[in-house]
């Protein structure tokens, strides 16, 4: 920890560094934040998080000049922890509130995001990123999660284009993996994407439909023409991402307010239906 405290020393004040070093006492990981440097420490207690935040620093080291990523000021790493610390962004989030479905955001910041968004996949990678993600595992998994939640012609639905639900992408890409509206910053003008700690490898539209569904409240896709991609490949990730929101908000039956839980099941499976509406499955088989 002494090594951690000597680097943020040269960026913060004394209050910070002892209310950080306190709080990693009891907690995996924690920031701060000035006016002009922003700091994430971790502890590496949880194998998972930690390498998924050394990665993140590397994916800062590697692309000191990506206007779309914050801009890497200092770092430190060790077997035990792993410390970032950027420039701060003086813009804003897009909403403070990740289930914010209706950004307000005009159709040419919309527009602008998307096509910054198809960009990540040109992002630098010099290291081993996650490889692995499956259509047929993660839909078997969500839609026998989430079938007491959907119609029964929904999921039959579902069972009829299943062979083309999963099919696996033939164009894996660097992928943010995690692009709803909190890890999404416009600074006068400037698009930054944060939070990189989900980086990995995905279909190449996968973060496009994150940002689509997650920035329109109603007709979410509506500038899907208007961008250079493969519809028939967005639609099938788009089909998997419903069915993982609708099974993320029904494990929180008991937890939180149902009715704010039915409220965005609603949403995701009128979302769901308008998309498996696009799907024809003569198209696919051509």
């Amino acid at each position: 920890m002494n090594e951690v405290i000597y680097v943020l020393k040269k960026y913060f004040d004394d209050k910070d560094i002892c209310k950080i070093e306190n709080s990693l006492k009891k907690n995996q990981r924690d920031n701060i934040i000035n006016d002009k440097y922003f700091a994430k420490v971790g502890k590496n207690t949880d194998k998972l998080f930690f390498n998924n935040l050394v990665k993140e620093s590397r994916l800062y080291e590697n692309n000191r000049d990506n206007k779309l990523i914050p801009k890497l000021v200092d770092s430190y790493i060790s077997s035990d922890y792993c410390l970032i610390v950027l420039e701060k962004i003086n813009g804003k989030i897009l909403s403070s509130q990740r289930n914010n479905y209706n950004m307000h955001l005009s159709h040419s910041n919309r527009l602008e995001i998307a096509n910054s968004v198809l960009n990540i996949k040109n992002i630098k990678i010099n290291y081993e990123l996650e490889n692995n993600y499956s259509r047929k595992d993660k839909l078997g998994k969500y839609l026998e999660r989430s079938k007491d939640y959907i119609s029964k012609n929904i999921y039959l639905k579902i069972k009829s284009l299943y062979s083309i639900l999963t099919m696996e992408s033939k164009t894996n890409v660097t992928s943010h993996g995690d692009l709803i509206p909190t890890n999404i910053m416009l600074d006068k003008g400037k698009i930054k994407f944060i939070d990189w700690e989900y980086i990995s490898y995905m279909p190449e539209y996968y973060d496009l439909m994150y940002f689509l569904m997650f920035s329109k409240a109603n007709h979410s896709l509506d500038i899907l023409d208007e961008l250079k991609v493969n519809n028939k490949e967005v639609y099938i990730d788009g089909v998997i991402l419903c069915l993982k929101e609708i099974n993320n908000f029904a494990k929180l039956h008991g937890i939180i307010d149902n009715n704010i839980i039915d409220k965005n099941i609603k949403r995701w499976k009128k979302e769901l239906y308008y998309i498996l509406n696009k799907i024809d499955k003569e198209d696919y088989e051509k």
